[in-house]
């Protein structure tokens, strides 16, 4: 396990899906992270100091399933809270939503082969799974004891294949076949996942973190409907979420300036950020130090 006293810095070595991350409250300052390749089969563990909201999408070749390891009623997964049954599948390619509020907590991912994997995964979309009593807490001993077991050791032997095929079998339990689709009944329901999806483009490729209204323009709706969509979400306005995603932008900038010259100033201004004092104690709040000492240490 490696640990981080830096949210972005722990986000950063996620691996297996490209990730949007914001850090919504801390209660200790402190982010763990192992990954260990069983045959094929990527057992990911992580500890999470404090809240978050995750938007990100699935790298594998495979089907990833995500599972709470603590706390998982706290886990809201695209929208739908999870329980001590419950995980979410996520196709490879597929997007997908978590938010966990204000709360330390530790959960695991599961890269499956594409063959082990590809009869149960939701066509194209990731979807919480509600599974049959007991499977799901099976297969999150079944991880846990397997990350302290192997986490440490030197891969490739034939413990690692037969933890690997251990876990597929415990995973693959948790899945049942496909549904039949639904026949919608009524006025179409308005799709909270595009909404989500065309909001995370926009603040990507802007060059600056937009405002609510404009984001809301920036997508084609209207700010009630993009409201509603953050709020399914992750539990928040867009307002507090763009904020939260402002401070990362700023933070990653002081981390990874390289100019003996550059002034906290020069990067807030750079961030479309003109209320200094304000901002700074914003900053304070949300990493446990001001502007200055993250760019101070920067530059070592």
């Amino acid at each position: 396990m490696i640990l981080f006293d830096d949210f972005d810095a722990w986000g950063e070595a996620i691996s297996g899906a490209s990730l949007r991350l914001a850090c919504d409250a801390v209660e200790t300052r402190a982010w763990t992270l192992g990954t260990v390749d069983l045959g094929g089969v990527v057992l990911q563990v992580g500890w999470e100091g404090g809240g978050t909201f995750c938007y990100g999408a699935n790298t594998h070749s495979g089907t990833l399933l995500f599972v709470p390891l603590t706390h998982a009623a706290e886990h809201v997964a695209n929208g739908e809270r999870l329980d001590d049954d419950s995980l979410l599948a996520i196709p490879c390619g597929a997007d997908f939503r978590i938010t966990v509020r204000k709360r330390a907590h530790a959960w695991c991912s599961i890269a499956l082969p594409f063959d082990a994997a590809a009869a149960f995964s939701p066509p194209g979309r990731s979807a919480t799974i509600a599974c049959g009593p007991g499977v799901v807490p099976r297969l999150r001993r079944l991880a846990t004891d397997i990350a302290g077991a192997l986490l440490d050791q030197s891969a490739g032997n034939a413990a690692f294949v037969a933890a690997g095929r251990e876990l597929v079998e415990a995973a693959t339990a948790c899945l049942p076949a496909r549904p039949a689709p639904a026949v919608p009944i009524g006025r179409p329901r308005i799709d909270r996942a595009e909404i989500i999806r065309r909001a995370m483009a926009a603040i990507d490729g802007a060059v600056i973190v937009p405002s609510a209204a404009d984001l809301a323009c920036e997508v084609g709706t209207t700010n009630r409907t993009l409201l509603r969509a953050f709020q399914e979400t992750f539990g928040v306005p867009p307002r507090q979420y763009l904020i939260l995603r402002e401070l990362h932008a700023v933070r990653r900038s002081l981390r990874s300036s390289d100019s003996a010259d550059a002034t906290v100033a020069d990067v807030l201004t750079r961030h479309g950020i003109w209320e200094f004092g304000r901002f700074a104690a914003r900053y304070r709040r949300q990493f446990g130090e001001v502007p200055s000492a993250t760019l101070a240490r920067s530059r070592g």
